[in-house]
């Protein structure tokens, strides 16, 4: 399965104001439960339950948190200043008994059909409710109900937008353009009164205790979330974070410098606001999502790799399942790691290794252009490797030697870059204020580039070609099928919207699509661009659109 596939997705939001008095254990208990957004109505003077006791020692302090009625994990967070090193190999866990689930489907699916996964039927007649609801508590005049039919179509010509795109929405619908899927499909003024009531919830059954920032667009989050954890999970795994454009007014609204979107709402996915100093020293925001999203992992021959926004110690040693990533030096109390000043001195490729104490966590700098500093639980320089690199002095390649550590991370890091790479390339784009509605095309966006990606994913391996004797497993020969026109998806032939005849003006008629009909005709489908009879004695346009 390609590594650009996910397995879970998580919308977070920290509140603006948050006492520093509130305890890790409070943290962790609602990160477990999925209730990040509820931070600030944490009580910080109630104490813990029974099921959630504190014991602090000199050297540790052990925090039990309840994740279920009948499910409890121990978690031993080392502060700081109790992290010691020692200059030593470290010991390579590297566990080969991982299978790779059958990806392979002989009966492979439509893109739709994929689509459809993360994005049911269900959730358009909900959509299609809901917008009608808002419509009539808005008060809008002259308002037509709409139905989920007319809600696909509507999120299809968004789709549309993000492959032609124009300067503003409504040269999609300007005679000079002449852009027929808009202008035979919906008129501009409908388009824009339904997008403007869009809505996937009814303002009025918001619960009174609710806080959720995103509970107006959560169902729709929600049923993409449960698509993802019905998919297998790989042996490698990364973590990382997307960005959703947005500008607007939203209290969660976030600034990234360096991204290419830096303002927008943050998404973390298995592939916020600062916290208190206390988080910071014990857990850790980045630390404390790879927790929550790695709570599915829970086979040990799995292994999980991100970058030094989520890397910190406490993160490697409480997880049990194999991690690395990239770090900052500041946040492992000052390892005996060789300093870049010293590490520019020694030939490109050399690194330095330091191991914690007790010997579960291993940093391992090396130095290629620059120096970058790797941790991880299961592996350190183990066995090296070369790679090569360009030398800007001397003009040629070189042979550089690389750490086991890098090597597995650069080979399975990447996923979520990928995908949003993908999701960049045809991304909706929208001007408007509204947030939810950013985030509900963004949400089609990212359903329509993942079915793309799965539809890949179960296309059958093509025999290779060349002499049978080089084949392992020869291949009977097989005769090149007979090149057809393109055909409609059953999607939409039968889904009886907008088909209208036109007639083609050729000398000479074209022979009918309809199966078993062997006549000919000027007329055609002007939706499914396919040619079908259209006489008294022969309608085939009426019986190729009903099943």
């Amino acid at each position: 399965m390609t590594s650009q596939l996910i397995y879970f997705m998580y919308i977070t939001c920290f509140s603006h104001n948050l006492p520093l008095e509130y305890k890790v254990i409070d943290f962790l208990e609602h990160l477990v439960n999925g209730e990040l957004s509820d931070l600030d109505c944490l009580d910080s003077g109630n104490e813990a339950d029974e099921n959630e006791k504190s014991v602090v020692t000199e050297n540790q302090e052990e925090i039990t948190v309840n994740r279920e009625e009948d499910d409890h994990e121990q978690m031993t967070i080392t502060r700081k200043h109790e992290i010691k090193w020692h200059h030593r190999p470290f010991t390579t866990i590297i566990d080969t008994s991982f299978q790779n689930h059958l990806i392979y489907d002989r009966h492979p699916m439509s893109p739709y059909e994929y689509f459809k996964q993360y994005v049911p039927d269900a959730l358009f007649d909900l959509m299609s409710d809901s917008t009608n609801i808002y419509a009539m508590q808005s008060g809008t005049l002259r308002f037509k109900p709409t139905s989920s039919g007319e809600i696909r179509t509507l999120i299809g010509l968004h789709l549309a937008m993000g492959v032609m795109k124009t300067p503003r929405v409504s040269m999609y619908w300007e005679a000079g353009m002449d852009i027929g899927i808009f202008q035979n499909t919906m008129c501009r003024d409908r388009f824009f009164q339904l997008r403007s009531h869009l809505y996937l919830v009814n303002n009025l059954e918001r619960p009174a205790e609710n806080n959720d920032v995103f509970y107006k667009v959560r169902p729709l989050y929600d049923a993409m979330r449960r698509r993802c954890l019905e998919l297998p999970l790989e042996e490698n795994l990364c973590v990382d974070e997307q960005m959703v454009p947005f500008r607007g007014s939203l209290s969660v609204e976030q600034y990234v410098k360096g991204k290419p979107h830096p303002w927008g709402v943050k998404i973390y996915f298995l592939c916020g606001k600062s916290v208190s100093e206390q988080f910071k020293t014990q857990l850790g925001l980045g630390a404390g999502v790879v927790y929550h999203l790695s709570q599915r992992i829970t086979e040990a021959d799995h292994k999980l790799y991100f970058d030094n926004y989520f890397t910190t110690y406490n993160l490697l040693e409480l997880k049990k399942i194999h991690a690395a990533g990239t770090a900052r030096v500041c946040r492992f109390t000052n390892p005996p790691l060789q300093s870049d000043k010293v590490m520019t001195k020694m030939p490109r490729g050399s690194c330095d290794e330091a191991v914690s104490r007790d010997g579960k966590v291993a940093l391992v700098k090396w130095f290629d252009s620059r120096s970058v500093v790797m941790a991880s639980n299961f592996v350190g320089v183990g066995t090296m490797d070369e790679v090569q690199r360009w030398d800007k002095k001397q003009g040629r390649f070189l042979k550089v030697s690389r750490p086991e550590v890098v090597k597995l991370y650069n080979e399975a890091m990447g996923g979520v870059d990928l995908l949003n790479q993908l999701v960049s390339l045809y991304r909706t784009e929208i001007r408007s204020r509204k947030w939810t509605l950013r985030m509900i095309t963004h949400a089609f966006d990212l359903a329509m580039n993942v079915a793309q990606c799965l539809v890949s994913v179960h296309k059958p391996v093509a025999a290779k070609r060349g002499r049978p004797s080089m084949s392992p497993e020869p291949q009977p020969h097989a005769h090149r099928p007979r090149v057809q026109d393109a055909r409609p998806l059953p999607e939409v032939q039968y889904d009886m919207v907008d088909h209208m005849p036109n007639y083609y003006e050729k000398t000479e008629a074209t022979r009918c699509k309809r199966p078993y009909c062997t006549g000919k005709t000027h007329v055609f489908c002007d939706k499914c661009n396919i040619h079908l009879c259209f006489v008294p004695h022969r309608n085939g346009f009426k019986a190729a659109h009903r099943k």
